[in-house]
């Protein structure tokens, strides 16, 4: 967007490094990757470039929810990332660690270093991971850092503190990592990568120099041509009857269980521990030996995460099969750190306490490099449009899982790190992944946040998407007698008639076009009735509440809704009507009130919600 654009961090060796598994993407979060994609985001790319292994989830099911995955070569991505970062224009790359904010008058306007050095701005992103007050257990033994091996940040929570910012403290954790050629494969069911890989970013709209140099620069980027040659594979063991007796033997010696830990644990994630105690009914549990890259003979083991003792980690890791003989290269841990209750933040992921600053990532009470990369990117676009004065970018929620999961986040908080998933998204049929530039075009020409090239390509794909849809509605099989072309595709897709032929001209199209055609086509009903809902819904999506509006005042309120509504403080009706507490009754009070002050007028459809 043309901002001068400062970066701080703690270590720049560490820039993107995967604190935890080396994947991207997965359920909901491919789909959010190939959004941020859409919008100018670089994580897609870097993905399909250091990548080593791309499954399509859910491939058996709908196109919907097919979401996809890739394992990627760690150190591979962290650099390709710094070097990419390195080489932006109106970017700059310091080393130093924040220790606090300088506020003037109810604004943020720079930030104290370790250094001594204070750097001024205009607005300032906070992106702090589990690094905030970060705190790493191993049994009893307890050290402070962010991850292992790297520093916590102690003393910024206090700026937070001062400027009225609650904090409370979540909890992570990550599994041991093995050597392995100390591993027995014959005793794992081999897991390959797709034979035609899915990619994460968009390829058919962008230059091919992209990939892996800057033409400014002609300096090449690390990186492979992404493709199913030199795929490596991951393994699938379970643990064994022996597994459940060491942890439920040592379970007082859980930093989890034994009460070090005060921070909430992620639900969707759970650490071993925890799976054997609220799934006792499960003989077994399914763990995935994942490499970290063609560099190293390291592995993650996926599902194995713990914060034991270490002496119980290697009897826990040599109980199960395939691992009698692992050798442990790192402990697995659990990680506790502060973050900040997102309720305090507006839609824009300002903060509602303290102007100019914004919040992405982990501080917001998420868990995951997808959910970050998403709020890392809104947050830089607002901070601009901040300095600018221009109205921020907000993604609806029938528009993408990032307008999903940040209304989520601003409106109902979260006790828990929150993960997206597509039973989040109310309107997840209009969310395939295939679709996300199309569906965000309008953000990212509104914005500037691709190229002008692009940006035409995107719109000139979306005209051939939609004038076929149009034609295939049209166009008459056989004379007539079996409808259209449109009708005979959903009679396959749903096995009750052989696929019509199809114009030579449709087949002459991309691949990425006849794929979104053909998504529209057969699932045309469904969508249709997701737009008339979303079209329905949008009317009370446009009824802004002033911000200084007295809902303790407002007469046949409820008490409780009125407290409610007064701290979330929301943008419009629609946000009002999806906080926890406010019912239907309430939004009808406030309707009418906001009602007679635009003269008793409200949009024609109201009433039909």
């Amino acid at each position: 967007m043309g901002a001068n654009t400062l970066l701080l961090t703690g270590n720049l060796d560490t820039v993107a490094q995967m604190s935890c598994n080396p994947a991207i993407g997965g359920q909901a979060k491919g789909q959010m990757v190939r959004e941020i994609d859409a919008l100018g985001g670089e994580m897609a790319i870097n993905t399909d470039v250091t990548g080593i292994q791309f499954r399509l989830l859910n491939e058996s099911k709908g196109p919907a929810v097919q979401s996809p995955r890739a394992q990627c070569d760690k150190k591979a991505y962290q650099f390709r990332m710094k070097h990419t970062l390195e080489l932006q224009p109106n970017l700059q790359l310091f080393q130093a660690t924040v220790t606090s904010l300088i506020f003037e008058e109810g604004k943020v306007v720079g930030v104290c270093t370790n250094l001594d050095i204070e750097f001024r701005g205009t607005a300032i992103i906070v992106t702090t991971g589990t690094f905030l007050r970060g705190l790493m257990h191993i049994g009893q033994n307890r050290n402070e850092g962010g991850r292992l091996g790297d520093f916590s940040a102690k003393t910024l929570s206090h700026s937070f503190i001062e400027a009225g910012i609650e904090l409370r403290r979540l909890k992570t954790g990550t599994p041991a990592r093995l050597l392995g050629r100390s591993l027995d494969f014959s005793k794992m069911e081999e897991q390959k990568g797709d034979v035609s890989p899915t990619l994460f970013a968009f390829h058919d709209t962008r230059d091919p120099q992209d990939l892996f140099h800057v033409e400014q620069t002609g300096e090449n980027r690390l990186g492979w041509s992404p493709s199913v040659v030199n795929q490596v594979s991951c393994w699938m063991t379970y643990t064994a009857p022996e597994t459940a007796q060491i942890v439920r033997t040592n379970l007082h010696r859980s930093a989890m269980y034994s009460g070090e830990i005060k921070g909430i644990g992620p639900r969707y994630c759970p650490s071993i521990e925890d799976k054997f105690v609220r799934f006792a009914d499960k003989p077994r549990h399914l763990l995935f030996l994942e490499p970290e890259g063609r560099s190293t003979n390291e592995y993650y083991v996926n599902g194995l995460s713990t914060s034991l003792p270490f002496e119980v980690q290697l009897d826990l890791v040599h109980s199960i099969p395939g691992l009698e003989h692992a050798v442990l290269l790192r402990p697995a841990y659990a990680v506790e750190y502060d973050f900040a209750p997102p309720t305090q933040l507006f839609p824009s992921l300002e903060s509602r306490k303290v102007e100019n600053l914004f919040f992405a990532g982990q501080i917001n009470g998420t868990s995951g490099y997808e959910e970050a990369a998403a709020q890392g990117l809104i947050a830089g676009v607002n901070a601009v449009c901040k300095v600018r004065s221009q109205a921020p970018l907000v993604i609806a929620r029938h528009e993408g899982y990032i307008g999903v999961m940040i209304d989520d986040l601003v409106t109902k908080g979260t006790n828990e790190p929150y993960r997206m998933f597509t039973s989040r998204a109310e309107h997840r049929l209009l969310f395939n992944h295939a679709s996300a530039e199309l569906r965000l075009l309008h953000h990212a020409q509104e914005h500037r946040l691709i190229s002008g090239t692009r940006l035409a390509r995107i719109a000139e794909k979306k005209q051939r998407v939609e004038e076929w849809c149009a034609h295939l509605e049209k166009a008459r099989l056989n004379g007539g007698g079996q409808g259209t072309v449109a009708d005979g595709m959903r009679r396959t897709a749903t096995g009750n008639g052989e696929h019509p032929p199809l114009p030579p001209e449709f087949l002459a199209q991309s691949i990425e076009v006849r794929h979104e055609v053909s998504y529209r086509v057969n699932y045309q009903g469904y969508m249709l009735r997701e737009q008339r809902q979303v079209a329905k819904l949008s009317d009370i999506e446009k009824i802004k509440i002033p911000q200084d509006f007295e809902y303790l005042a407002l007469r046949g309120l409820r008490r409780e809704s009125a407290l409610k509504l007064a701290e979330f403080r929301p943008y419009n009706l629609g946000q009002a009507s999806r906080i926890s507490g406010v019912n239907p009754a309430d939004i009808n009070v406030l309707m009418v009130k906001l009602a007679a002050g635009r003269g008793g007028e409200l949009p024609s459809s109201i009433d039909k919600v």
